[in-house]
């Protein structure tokens, strides 16, 4: 990690406004989408352009469980003031926004890489998030499609005990 004394602050917003569709998996692939942006996450799953496209959210059942295994490494507890602030006045008028950075001000500890899954990862980009943003964005529809896993889980243990 560096910490860059630089009185000087150089963000350049690279934001841009979306639409995402109210539907647990859609926000997840949001998420999943943000911190791609955020952190290079290249060869880190197969079709993980397909896992991004939040506007086409209709996943198979082993997309589904990819995109979970997925944001369940992503946890945003693991780059919360590494590559992601907290940061309410950052985000203007939304509930998140994305920076270039070419100079820091002195209270940002940004990480130039962060370790995913047991592999290091360069730090591309930094995002701030309201808590709004990430309790829609991923505690929420996590929580959502964990529910629905166990369910289906539990109907086909029970139909196997009924068989």
């Amino acid at each position: 990690m560096a910490l860059l004394n630089k009185k000087d602050i150089e963000f350049k917003v690279i934001s841009r406004s979306v639409t995402v569709p109210d539907d647990p998996r859609a926000k997840l692939m949001y998420y999943l989408d943000c911190m791609c942006t955020v952190v290079d996450l290249s060869n880190t799953s197969p079709n993980l352009q397909r896992l991004r496209n939040y506007t086409n959210y209709g996943l198979t059942s082993d997309e589904k469980e990819r995109l979970i295994i997925l944001c369940v490494l992503l946890d945003p507890d693991e780059f919360i003031d590494k590559c992601i602030f907290q940061n309410d006045a950052m985000c203007l008028n939304s509930s998140n926004k994305f920076y270039e950075i070419t100079q820091v001000n002195n209270h940002l500890l940004v990480a130039g890489n962060v370790l995913i899954g047991g592999r290091n990862r360069q730090v591309n980009k930094i995002m701030a998030f309201t808590m709004n943003w990430i309790q829609n964005n991923y505690y929420t529809p996590l929580n959502i499609l964990l529910q629905q896993r166990q369910m289906r889980r539990q109907n086909n243990a029970m139909a196997c005990a009924i068989s």
